[in-house]
């Protein structure tokens, strides 16, 4: 009978990794460790369990049966520790420590980046981690601390703050302002799955001559600024940039609501609100500015 007694979080933690990514590798960089630490907690963790987990295939790892069944349980812990984690940061005496803020990669260097020094003024030993990306990351298991987002999330445990309304148009270099949408080269954000409105929108009102997509919102803005295409932007990014409006006989571009998202857990840990509220003013800043 395998022997329970010893097994370690850290090693229940490479396996939800390895069940997550298919990869050592990866699980490895996602808890900051090396491959050769991960590899020896999950050999550890099946000694503990008298079983293998993963078979080694050329296409990743995967899992066996024993990894299937004790996952749940798995993620039970994960979720308690997540928890005791919360309660712990809660006790703080002051704003301290790294906090984790996931941004939208396209609007938040004009607003986060700028008021970075007003907050290390304003609170010297906190210290941010800034994930940009177009991945939703999953608050609830920690993988964030805060977001800013324009998809909402429908866990309970979410606190949803509204922030702005985001306007979005049409834009494009000047000189391309000339030619009709029609006869644009267009850009768009990669979104093979028709998710997100600005999609739905270019569908149903325009056809591109030749439509260029990319996975972040930084590498859509660079390639309307370098005169690539037509894209959908927000003006408050897009006209500072030298771009140009362009008018289109078609109902407007839906705008985008930015919400600011944290676990109701965090809500009084000093770091999390110190953040928090220099981001309310960092927004409404950004915001005014005309």
């Amino acid at each position: 009978m395998a022997e329970l007694a010893g097994v370690a979080w850290d090693d229940l933690a490479v396996l939800l990794l390895g069940l997550e990514h298919r990869s050592l590798s990866q699980a490895a960089r996602a808890l900051h460790t090396s491959q050769s630490t991960a590899s020896r907690r999950l050999l550890r963790l099946e000694e503990r369990l008298g079983g293998r987990l993963f078979d080694r295939t050329p296409e990743g790892l995967r899992p066996t049966a024993l990894a299937e069944q004790v996952a749940p349980f798995a993620r039970l812990i994960a979720g308690h520790m997540a928890d005791i984690q919360r309660v712990a940061s809660g006790h703080e005496a002051a704003p301290h420590g790294r906090v984790r803020l996931a941004v939208i990669d396209g609007l938040a260097p004009y607003f986060v980046m700028p008021g970075l020094e007003s907050l290390r003024r304003q609170h010297p030993g906190i210290e941010l981690d800034l994930i940009a990306g177009h991945a939703v990351l999953d608050l609830v298991r920690g993988e964030a601390d805060l977001a800013l987002r324009f998809v909402r999330p429908t866990a309970p445990d979410l606190v949803v703050r509204p922030l702005a309304e985001v306007t979005m148009g049409v834009y494009a270099h000047p000189r391309l302002v000339d030619r009709p949408p029609a006869e644009l080269p267009w850009l768009a954000f990669y979104d093979p799955s028709a998710r997100f409105q600005e999609t739905q929108w270019l569908r149903a009102h325009i056809t591109p001559a030749h439509l260029t997509t990319a996975s972040t919102w930084s590498m859509l803005m660079a390639g309307a600024q370098a005169g690539v295409g037509a894209a959908i932007l927000s003006p408050r990014v897009a006209e500072p940039a030298g771009l140009v409006r362009i008018p289109v006989q078609a109902p407007p571009v839906p705008s985008r609501q930015l919400l600011l998202v944290y676990h109701r857990a965090l809500r009084d840990v000093p770091r999390i609100a110190a953040v928090r509220a220099w981001l309310l003013g960092q927004v409404e800043a950004f915001l005014s500015e005309a």
